[in-house]
């Protein structure tokens, strides 16, 4: 193995964190930290005092000297916080630790907490992070929240507070410090944009997202404001003028990369794009007489809707020679492609209409190259849209970031096909070892994927908890392929740490679409963490919390035979990392790292350097809009939060270890996703072997 690279990458990383822990001087941000002086006008109390409850400054009931006291006459939720007044700005990119000593005198009901808020200009909640509950009585006890401060943050505010219960809470020493200033994000590349479009078009609009501040407007002279480009690209919806193509071309004969419309290209080539079919015309009616019909079937004619790849490239990153990428308008299902027998000397055709007409090309020129396909005629990114879900993947994939690990799964498998791949994939390299790992509900299996030396620092990939949430689990097969071709040497050294795979917990879930298991049970509530105190809700409207509920625990920790299977592998003694996905189709509840409350005090920082070294790789490469968003965004993983405040399996494998539970796009209704979804996971999981590397050898 080369380890040069994972050298330079480990040092980065650990550099990165150890002065964040070393104890240096830091700056207390707050003011009036000991509540010596009165507590307003620094301090606001966000509920006032009322009936339920009082906020007091006591001069001789703290830890040294006065203290803040939130008391509750009634269960309430009780706040006091500072930063209100838009006085604490903090750089985006910061790590920045919110710290109290708390003493409480609350009932067991009732809990104290950190919190802390960013805010963006207008007032807008960017990130809300909460710190591990305390609860019930406890003496003097020191606690934290830490977080990174997204970008756009205008300010930031500290939240003292106690949620329910009757009784005193008393806060003293409170500190808001930064614990590593932002590490500086590398520069866009360089994206010049020759069109015609509108600002406010949507092309436009959309381009400017997914390339930031790299996008650069080209006018004027074209030449000169290219020369510090790495790429172009032409969209145009009238003829392009003359000028145009030439500085475009020779931008491309001195290595540039261009990306245009294929009407644009069919142009410069002196010949015209034509509409050919790709699929039946959508009827106006279809949408709602869709409601009847096998949801499954109609999204699989709309992903047979498209260009059938003949050609890897960067342009087709992610799909296999002969598969489809989903690529139509609509609702006519066309597409502009080049006529049918045009060529030209070097002309390379990366894929095909339905009728054979070339619907991708790339032509090399010069040193650099051209790449075309139709882009105007397809409609907004938004993940149900089949037709137009990988509409910037050719463009990004030509000109900056494409796929690296991604891989397209034309459609989805029953769980015993599932199976038969990974015994495939198995079979096909030696390193990967196919086990069984025990029972699960309804006569199902469980079963692993395990490369790497057995006995070495273990860590443990799973997905599909609920089994609805599944298309991670076609990401950890993808990456055990990754690994196993050896892509992944850089910075995972198989020779020194053993990788379990559980690409599905729940197969029962997975074969019928279900969060619960066949019991009705969540998985994910089965953990021996907080058990007791976890309360549900009664989703199904019985009269009752029971078997079939969203979030039922079961009958006891570990009653369901997944979670036995999972206890034993959390009780094995070389587990050192842990890393746990979900999935949703709400970007408010995707995107995002949720924390354990009982991991190593580290974790919380190593988790958010995953996050920066995963997006840093993601920047440039994914664009989609969810539900819940009004617009498009990069798919990169936009939080990391401790959240993990219930019987959640994670609290389980990861007390005193490492890890963290990541909320992906997922639950759709078939694969047309996988790529993204496929690609994402396996950068996410090659981040983790790079924040939390194997521990150290003990000196013998």
């Amino acid at each position: 193995m080369d380890c040069s690279r994972f050298v330079v990458l480990l040092a980065a990383v650990c550099s990165s964190w150890t002065s964040a822990f070393a104890g240096e001087p830091v700056q207390n941000l707050l003011k009036n930290p000991g509540f010596e002086d009165s507590l307003e006008p620094v301090w606001e109390k966000r509920t006032p005092d009322d009936a339920d409850r009082k906020l007091y400054r006591d001069a001789a009931a703290g830890r040294s000297g006065a203290a803040a006291v939130l008391e509750n006459a009634q269960p309430a939720f009780t706040r006091l916080r500072q930063g209100h007044d838009r006085s604490i700005a903090i750089a985006p990119g910061s790590l920045v630790e919110l710290a109290a000593w708390i003493k409480s005198e609350l009932s067991d009901e009732g809990e104290a907490q950190l919190q802390i808020y960013c805010m963006d200009e207008q007032g807008g909640i960017l990130a809300q992070p909460i710190s591990r509950s305390m609860p019930g009585p406890c003496d003097w006890t020191r606690t934290q929240v830490r977080t990174a401060i997204p970008e756009r943050t205008a300010y930031v505010m500290a939240y003292l507070q106690t949620r329910g219960g009757v009784g005193r809470v008393l806060f003293d020493d409170v500190e808001l410090v930064v614990r590593r200033p932002p590490v500086p994000k590398q520069p866009a590349p360089k994206i010049g944009l020759l069109t015609d479009l509108a600002e406010d078009h949507p092309c436009v609009k959309e381009l400017k997202i997914l390339f930031e501040e790299g996008l650069q407007p080209v006018a004027g002279d074209a030449a000169r404001d290219l020369q510090t480009c790495v790429g172009a690209i032409v969209l145009w919806e009238a003829d392009m003028p003359e000028s145009v193509l030439q500085t475009v071309a020779d931008f491309a004969r001195g290595g540039g990369r261009v990306f245009m419309d294929i009407r644009n290209f069919a142009q410069s080539q002196k010949t015209t794009a034509v509409a050919a079919a790709v699929q039946t015309p959508i009827p106006a009616a279809e949408p709602a007489a869709a409601a009847t019909a096998p949801a499954a079937t109609a999204l699989q004619k709309q992903m047979a809707a498209g260009l059938r790849v003949v050609q890897a490239a960067e342009a087709t990153a992610g799909f296999q020679t002969g598969q489809i990428m989903p690529r139509a308008s609509w609702p006519d299902g066309k597409l502009f492609v080049l006529p049918a027998g045009f060529s030209r000397p070097g002309l390379e055709v990366l894929a095909v209409a339905p009728g054979g007409e070339s619907g991708l090309v790339q032509l090399p020129v010069g040193k650099g190259s051209v790449t075309a396909c139709d882009v105007l005629s397809l409609r907004e990114p938004f993940y149900r849209h089949v037709d137009a879900y990988y509409k910037y993947a050719p463009l990004s994939g030509t000109l900056t970031n494409p796929v690296r690990f991604g891989q397209y799964y034309p459609h989805k498998f029953t769980y015993a096909q599932f199976v038969d791949q990974m015994k495939r994939l198995a079979a096909e390299f030696p390193a990967i070892r196919f086990q069984e790992e025990g029972p699960a509900s309804e006569d199902y299996r469980l079963y692993s994927l395990n490369l790497g030396r057995p006995g070495g620092p273990l860590y443990f990939l799973y997905a599909a908890a609920h089994g609805s949430e599944w298309e991670p689990g076609y990401g950890l097969l993808t990456f055990a392929r990754r690994l196993a071709e050896g892509r992944l040497q850089d910075v995972i050294d198989l020779e020194a740490v053993e990788v379990k795979i559980v690409p599905f917990l729940n197969p029962w879930g997975y074969d019928h679409m279900r969060r619960q298991n066949a019991r009705g049970v969540d998985l994910n509530r089965q953990g021996d963490w907080a058990w007791d105190a976890f309360q549900g809700t009664d989703s199904n409207q019985d009269g009752q919390w029971s078997p079939g509920d969203y979030d039922w625990k079961g009958s006891r920790p570990f009653s369901e035979p997944e979670a036995q299977t999972y206890q034993r592998i959390a009780e094995l003694p070389n587990l050192h990392c842990v890393l746990d996905f979900h999935g949703n189709t709400s970007a408010t509840n995707n995107k995002l790292g949720v924390l354990p409350v009982t991991a190593q005090p580290e974790n919380d920082f190593l988790a958010m350097d995953l996050q920066r070294l995963a997006n840093d790789r993601l920047r440039g490469r994914h664009l989609m809009r969810q539900n819940d968003e009004e617009t498009v965004s990069q798919y990169l993983l936009d939080r990391v939060y401790v959240g993990g405040h219930r019987p959640m399996l994670m609290n389980t494998s990861m007390r005193g270890r490492f890890g963290l539970l990541i909320e992906l796009t997922a639950g759709y209704g078939s694969t047309y996703g996988t790529v993204v979804q496929t690609d994402v996971v396996c950068e996410l999981c090659r981040a983790l072997f790079i924040t939390y590397p194997p521990p150290k050898p003990r000196p013998q």
